[in-house]
């Protein structure tokens, strides 16, 4: 079971960025959420640490919206799976109730 109860705000922000639009890297993460480079490095390998994310495999990546696979200059990362069901629920909840 993951420690839901000690994250932080930006932490939520980088786990339903990353569920939201596929892995990705420290560099684009930090650009798009507008949070400090080297924090957001921080909070990746935290986050990575206690379980909720997980390194992408391999050397190139396929993601949305790009027409062709593209080539892992950097380190990217992505939700692990007990994360990824989580935040379904999650935002799932959410979105009905509003």
């Amino acid at each position: 079971m993951l420690p839901w109860g000690i994250l932080e705000e930006e932490d939520w922000r980088i786990l339903k960025d990353l569920y939201a639009l596929a892995p990705d890297c420290a560099k684009f993460l930090s650009r798009r959420l507008r949070l400090d480079l080297e924090e957001t490095r921080r909070r990746l390998r935290r986050l990575e640490s206690l379980g909720f994310l997980e390194r992408v495999q391999g050397r190139f990546l396929k993601k949305k919206g790009l027409r062709r696979p593209k080539h892992m200059n950097h380190t990217y990362y992505e939700l692990a799976r007990e994360a990824r069901l989580y935040l379904r629920t999650l935002l799932f909840e959410e979105g009905r109730s509003a």
